[in-house]
């Protein structure tokens, strides 16, 4: 099926899931470290932290999985 698609249903499918991973992390790391912040008393270091973590990590998964669909579509 994957093979079948159309140009703009693999650029749909590939920016909504780069879109959901970005804001997950990010979330994730709004929420981690806010119950680490209150749990710990270190308010808002490792709210801050956590999230440039998520940022990071989502900017890389963002230059990985571009640079397999430009691959993907040289072929």
């Amino acid at each position: 099926m994957a093979g079948n698609l159309k140009a703009w249903q693999k650029a749909l499918a590939i920016g909504s899931s780069i879109a959901t991973t970005l804001a997950g992390l990010v979330g994730g790391g709004f929420f981690l470290g806010r119950y680490l912040d209150a749990r710990w008393d270190t308010q808002p270091i490792l709210t801050i932290g956590l999230m440039l973590t998520g940022l990071v990590l989502g900017a890389s998964y963002l230059v990985i999985t571009l640079k397999e669909w430009m691959t993907d579509d040289k072929k």
